[in-house]
C-alpha cells in the first residue's frame, strides 16, 4: 500500500509540474497541485509510521543484564546432550517480552520449539541419542566455502559441538569477512572457555568496530586474569560499546588492578560508558559517588 501511495504521489507531482510549465493557466493545475500536496502528506505519514514501528526501542538499562543472563543460559542449555527445551523456550520468550528484536532470540526460539516437538515425537530407545546435530566434519568442510553467508551460518551450528568447535571457531576469527568474525567471536564466548580468551583479545584489536564490540562482549563470559590487561587497554577504544563491554568484563573479573582505570572511566563523555563503569566498580566492591 505504501509503495502504491508513493507511486501515485510521484505521478501526481510530475503531472502538476509538467502541466504548470506547459500551460500555467490550465484549470487542472491547481487541482493537481492539491492532489500532489495531499499525496505528499499521506506518503510521509505512511512511511513515517513504518519507521516508528521498526524503530528499536531500547530496553531499560536495568533489564539489559537480565536479558543477557537469560540468553547465555538458553544458549548453554542448547549445547548439552539432552537440552531442556522447555527452559530454553521459556528463557527466550522472556527475552522477547522485554526486547522483541533482541539479536537472534526469535530465530532460536523457533528452532528450540521445533526441536522440542521433534523430541516429543521421537522417544529415546536403548543406546539411541537423538540430538539433531549435523556431522562436525561436514560442517568443517563448509568453513572454507567461498560464500561468506554459508560460513556465517555454519559458525552458529558449530556451537552445538562445544569444546570440539573451539579450534575451528578460533581460526574463523581470521576470516576475511567481518560478519563471520563477529559470529565466531560470539560463539567462542559461548563455548570457548579459557581457550577463547587470548584469541578474543586479539579480536579486541580488530580493525572492524563490530568485531571489537562482540569480542568485548564475549570476553564478559570467559574473562579471567589473563584477559584483564587487554580489557583495560580496550577502555580507551574509540567505540563506546567496546568501552562498555570491556568495563563489564572487568567488573566480572574480580581484578583489583582494574579499579583505577574503571574509576577514570567515570569521566567518560558517554553516559552509557559511565554507567557501565560505575556498575563494574560496584561489582568489584567499590563505593561509587552518586
Amino acid at each position: 500500500m505504501r509503495i502504491i501511495l508513493t507511486i501515485a504521489f510521484v505521478i501526481a507531482l510530475a503531472a502538476a509540474v509538467i502541466l504548470s510549465i506547459a500551460d500555467p493557466a490550465h484549470a487542472l493545475v491547481p487541482v493537481l497541485q492539491i492532489i500532489a500536496a495531499v499525496g505528499a502528506v499521506a506518503t510521509i505519514a505512511a512511511w513515517g509510521s513504518l519507521i516508528l514501528q521498526r524503530r528499536r526501542v531500547r530496553p531499560p538499562r536495568s533489564q539489559i543484564a537480565e536479558i543477557e543472563r537469560l540468553y547465555f543460559r538458553a544458549m548453554r542449555e542448547m549445547l548439552t546432550d539432552y537440552p531442556n527445551y522447555a527452559q530454553v523456550v521459556n528463557d527466550l520468550q522472556r527475552i522477547l517480552a522485554i526486547d522483541p528484536r533482541y539479536k537472534n532470540a526469535r530465530h532460536y526460539l523457533q528452532r528450540a520449539t521445533n526441536l522440542q516437538k521433534e523430541a516429543n515425537r521421537q522417544p529415546l530407545g536403548n543406546g539411541v541419542v537423538i540430538t539433531g546435530r549435523a556431522d562436525l566434519a561436514q560442517l568443517q568442510e563448509q568453513l572454507i566455502d567461498l560464500d561468506a553467508g554459508v560460513r556465517k551460518a555454519v559458525v552458529m551450528e558449530l556451537i552445538q559441538f562445544g569444546d570440539a568447535a573451539v579450534d575451528p571457531l578460533i581460526a574463523l576469527l581470521m576470516d576475511e569477512d567481518a560478519d563471520v568474525r563477529v559470529h565466531a567471536a560470539t560463539a567462542l564466548g559461548w563455548v570457548g572457555g579459557r581457550d577463547a580468551v587470548q584469541p578474543l583479545l586479539v579480536a579486541l584489536m580488530d580493525n572492524d568496530t563490530q568485531v571489537r564490540r562482540y569480542a568485548a562482549r564475549a570476553l564478559c563470559w570467559v574473562v579471567d586474569e589473563g584477559a584483564v590487561d587487554g580489557l583495560i587497554a580496550a577502555l580507551d577504544d574509540e567505540d563506546s560499546y567496546v568501552r562498555c563491554y570491556a568495563a563489564r568484563a572487568l567488573g566480572w573479573s574480580h581484578a583489583v588492578r582494574a579499579v583505577e582505570p574503571l574509576s577514570d572511566l567515570l569521566n567518560d563523555e558517554n553516559a552509557d560508558v559511565r554507567e557501565y563503569a560505575a556498575t563494574a566498580l560496584v561489582d568489584l566492591g567499590q563505593q561509587v559517588p552518586a
